[in-house]
């Protein structure tokens, strides 16, 4: 008869105190001598194999059992993977999930401000990575398809599986690979649980500032309680309170202005520094989490088990930033040679003295709140000896408000103050670089331009002195996010014995995947909100009469603005220490201001540019797949074929437009006559709402062969076709045309027929098509103990299609250009360009010691590197897509965003017995390719290392006390230039942003009861 999952549960249990070495035994003696097992046998001998080699994890303890956990995961199973294991129930190690999932071999945790919430797999972005709950689609709070692993808190996730090579039974939407999580099942235990910890954490800066909390916090519990033999309850909570603190330098460019190539006037072309950026960020994050499951055995056939998940992550940001406008800007240039230094290989100038008319000044506040849940209901179902049914029903959801806030001002600025003069040191050299404000004068006193002499006695600080301050804007924006998954499963499972064949599957899922964005933004600006006044043009974006703005601004003027503001000085930053100028104590919180006069503003509005980014859609998906298993002597494996069918249906909003041919008045006849090859955009109207469909489906065939010519040696090979879908994003039906308020616009026909040689707005592309990829993958391991592993494996994928922004030209009915052909409008759309392929090779060991020396009892190594290559190239250039001007020669193709060359990680493991483990872990990740903000521009960053120590010590059977410490070696992340409009060329060698997070730490204690 067919085992339920029950009976081998307990099959198992009753195993927990047998050796590996005695198993082993056990398993040879089932099997009579010289007997040829059957495919269907063979496949049960596997299986039993596999639930008792999970039971050794138990015996073990400490980091080693999460060690060899994740080794028996990866030589059990049906295709390539990589495992993680938590070391005891509740308690999976560091607080990210994807920090500890980029230990693993080919993963790599994506930073965002020092920290790792989403992760990729073998060398591609995390688009390219699907990642499940209990192999159920997870809502993505961000608008993308990538899941945020923060939401998630670690204590409920009892293991995860990295699945590189795809089933037909699993999900599609993953190239790269498949990540999915597993919580903890009541049932899987044999016992009752109690456990609880607590810890705390802090860092280097944190610890440094004067102001605000010092320490996170963190407890979590589980309680599982078998309240009969067959019904078993679990239910946990997490709570997370943590600050954290970032400090950046920046160079940003200044839409519009064209540095000087010759930067010093000494006949070379030099690098400038276009503007530069500094930053403080300080994030308070809170996460309550609960989660639940129950299971019942209703006899040794049927298993009901639900499960549930509810987290709450929200976090409040406090962003200061001064901006040092127009460093590099060859008028402005103190051109001392003494204070000049030319790097002859890149004749880049890289230190001086600049001086500018401006220091600007924002301060910003964002809210975050975010509520995930997930759910769902699985029914386990043996008909009989050889048909098994499996029934799933699940539902995620995500709502995510985002609210962000600014106050930004000026320093003294030229408008005010004729004649101003703001000196900066700046340097650009070497491995980092750095600035520093030297003070201001009026006159020009403390620079002699022909002696170069500079006399700083003449500078005054310019940043505490309230007259010399200009308010110049609020900007108080809402995002509003909805985002939801059903879906219901359907898995039919025959056991045959037909040959090599033992098995057949069948199955088929439903979801419908639903996401609702509102965006509603809010800005008052003093320059671009204010009505025209002394004769000034309309700017297009007039929201405040005179008396409107008159009485708004008079009535926040009493904010005392320097009492409570950040304040230039000659501190530096403490990891960027050659930063200086910037006292980073304090935050403004522009809500605090918003809050307090909101009796002065306008009531909030939907703007159009609001209504542009606002957005409806609905995506369904019915997939099928047909999968058979088979078993040989020496080779087993899994064949399959999965179809599906997906429709979309997409509503936003689009602009009213039309297009004329432009008009002039001919001087001889002084008649109105057309422009040859020069066109009008009129714009006007409200917009209108516009909904499309696409529909669009695919068969995916995979097929997975674990070969086993030798003992303790496995070859696995894995061939088939996989598939992501476009960004949620994306794939809306708006239209929004640049100055859409204006009442007319010039355009001019260009280059191979199209009418325009820049785009006119922005548009998304709700026909974008999925990703496919061809892809073969082969592995070799080796496992010459239950405790160690050797294991190469190499992989080539063959993408049909890059996601790239590009120009997307429509069609204007009724229109017609000088040469007869209808008038096309070129708007910037993510597009799927050319594809290109991806190969790569991988190496994972572990090793453990003691079998060298006794002197090295209890201590293991392992480690892993993964180098990837391909030929896949992206177009960063978002200006002006497909049709740049010549002036923009960085038309830059490089790797697509997100992709990295290469990762690597070492560990040296210390486990003797279950009383005391420690784990010293490297990790280092070559350079990647990011946008920068919302503007397109793309930055190189730099290989980043990160070298972290963890201990635990288990004091008793119930207490155990554990810490770790992260980023020792003081790691700064650095950011190169890609693409600039500005350089002319692209200098990936050349700093673009540095930003530091300092060593950080945490510690706690766990009791289990």
């Amino acid at each position: 008869m067919r085992k339920s999952k029950l009976s081998l549960a307990l099959i198992a249990a009753l195993s927990v105190q047998a050796t590996s070495y005695a198993m082993a035994d056990d398993a040879e003696s089932d099997v009579e001598v010289g007997k040829t097992l059957t495919a269907k046998e063979r496949a049960a001998k596997d299986e039993e194999d596999k639930k008792k080699a999970e039971i050794e994890v138990i015996t073990v303890g400490g980091m080693r059992s999460s060690e060899v956990a994740a080794i028996n995961m990866k030589k059990f199973a049906d295709t390539i993977s990589d495992n993680l294991s938590a070391e005891d129930v509740g308690a999976l190690p560091t607080q990210s999930i994807a920090e500890s999932l980029e230990r693993l071999t080919g993963v790599t945790g994506n930073q965002d401000q020092g920290r790792s919430n989403t992760i990729s797999v073998r060398g591609m972005g995390g688009a390219y990575t699907l990642t499940t709950l209990n192999e159920r689609e997870i809502v993505s709070s961000f608008g993308s398809r990538s899941v945020n692993l923060s939401l998630f808190p670690s204590a409920a996730v009892r293991r995860a599986q990295v699945y590189k090579t795809a089933r037909a039974d699993s999900l599609e939407g993953g190239i790269s690979g498949h990540v999915n999580m597993e919580t903890f099942k009541p049932l899987e235990v044999d016992r009752n649980i109690a456990t609880f910890s607590a810890s705390v954490n802090s860092g280097e800066q944190l610890q440094n500032l004067t102001d605000g909390d010092k320490y996170g916090k963190n407890i979590d519990g589980l309680f599982s309680y078998h309240v009969t033999d067959d019904f078993a309850v679990s239910v946990g909570g997490s709570w997370v309170e943590n600050t954290e603190y970032f400090e950046r330098l920046k160079n940003a460019e200044i839409s519009g202005q064209v540095w000087a190539a010759d930067f010093n006037e000494d006949g070379i072309d030099d690098f400038a520094n276009p503007a530069t950026v500094m930053n403080s960020n300080q994030r308070n994050t809170q996460q309550n989490s609960i989660f639940a499951a129950a299971q019942w055995a209703v006899n040794d056939d049927l298993v009901l088990s639900f499960d549930y998940l509810s987290s709450n992550y929200d976090y409040q940001a406090f962003n200061n930033t001064f901006s040092q406008w127009g460093i590099g800007s060859k008028s402005k240039l103190l051109g001392d040679p003494a204070l000049a230094d030319v790097n002859p290989n890149t004749n880049f100038l890289m230190s001086g003295i600049a001086r500018i008319d401006s220091i600007g000044k924002w301060d910003s506040s964002v809210l975050n709140e975010d509520a995930t849940k997930a759910y769902g209901f699985n029914v386990d179902y043996v008909i009989s000896d050889d048909l098994s049914l499996n029934f799933d029903v699940s539902h995620s959801s995500a709502e995510r408000f985002y609210s962000w806030r600014s106050a930004s001002g000026r320093y003294a600025n030229d408008q005010d103050f004729p004649g101003i003069n703001h000196y900066l040191a700046f340097d650009h050299y070497d491995s980092e670089y750095g600035i520093e404000y030297l003070g201001t004068d009026f006159d020009g006193s403390a620079y002699d331009p022909v002696t170069y002499e500079f006399d700083r006695s003449q500078l005054v600080d310019a940043s505490n002195d309230p007259d010399l301050w200009r308010f110049t804007g609020l900007s108080n924006g809402h995002n509003f996010m909805d985002s939801a998954v059903s879906a219901v499963k359907l898995d039919l499972t025959y056991d045959v014995d037909i040959a090599m064949i033992n098995q057949f599957k069948f199955g088929g899922r439903y979801s419908e995947n639903t996401k609702d964005h509102i965006d509603d933004g809010e800005n008052y600006d003093y320059y671009n909100t204010r009505a025209p006044q002394n004769g000034e043009a309309s700017n297009g974006k007039t929201t405040f009469t005179d008396a409107e703005w008159d009485g708004v601004w008079a009535n926040i003027s009493d904010v005392d603005w320097v009492a409570a503001n950040t304040s230039l000085s000659d501190k530096p930053y403490d990891t960027l220490s050659k930063v200086k100028g910037y006292d980073n104590t304090f935050f403004v919180d522009a809500a605090d201001i918003i809050n307090a006069k909101s009796q002065f503003f306008p009531d909030r509005v939907m703007s159009q540019d609001d209504l542009f980014a606002s957005y409806k859609l609905k995506e369904s998906t019915t997939a099928l797949y047909a999968q058979m298993a088979f078993a040989g002597e020496w080779y087993d494996g899994v064949f399959g074929v999965r179809y599906y069918e997906t429709e979309l249906e997409s509503t936003g909003n689009q602009n009213d437009f039309t297009v004329e041919q432009k008009m002039q008045i001919d001087p001889d006849t002084g008649e109105m006559v057309p422009v040859d090859g020069q066109y009008v955009l009129i714009t006007g109207g409200e917009p209108t709402i516009e909904t499309v469909k696409n529909k669009y489906s695919d068969v995916l065939p995979t097929l997975n062969v674990n070969l086993r010519f030798i003992d303790d040696v496995v070859v696995r090979v894995g061939a088939g076709k996989a598939m992501i879908r476009p960004s949620l994003g994306e794939i809306n039906s708006g239209i929004r045309l640049k100055n859409s308020s204006a009442p007319d616009q010039d355009f001019e026909d260009g280059e191979d027929g199209k009418s325009s040689s820049k785009t006119l707005g922005t548009a998304g592309n709700p026909y974008l098509m999925p990703i496919t990829s061809k892809q073969a993958d082969i592995s070799i391991e080796y496992y010459p103990t239950e405790w160690d592993m050797f294991a190469v494996a190499a992989f080539y994928k063959d993408l049909d299609g890059i996601y790239e922004t590009g120009a997307t030209y429509i069609p204007i009915e009724g229109s017609m250009d000088s040469r007869g052909d209808v008038i096309s409008l070129p708007l910037t759309a993510e597009q799927k360009a050319e594809g290109g392929s991806v190969s790569g090779w991988e190496f994972s060991f572990r090793q453990h010691l003691g079998g060298l020396t006794d002197i090295l009892q209890g201590f293991a190594v392992s480690g892993n590197y993964m180098d990837f290559f391909h030929d896949a190239t992206q177009d960063y250039n978002r200006a002006n897509p497909g049709q740049a001007p010549m002036w923009r020669s960085t038309e830059l193709y490089y790797q697509p965003y997100g992709w990295i060359d290469s990762t690597y990680n070492v560990a040296l493991t210390y486990d003797q017995g279950k009383s005391f483990s420690a784990r010293l872990n490297f990790n280092q990740q070559e350079g990647a390719a990011h946008r920068d903000g919302n503007d397109g521009k793309a930055s190189l960053q730099w290989p980043s290392k990160n070298l972290s120590f963890s201990v635990r010590y288990k004091a008793s059977d119930e207490i155990t006390l554990f810490a770790q410490a992260n980023n020792l070696l003081n790691e700064v992340t650095i950011r190169g230039n890609l693409s600039s409009d500005k350089l002319g060329v692209a200098h990936p060698d050349a700093i673009y942003e540095q930003s530091a997070r300092g060593v950080s730490w945490y510690g706690g204690v766990r009791v289990n009861f």
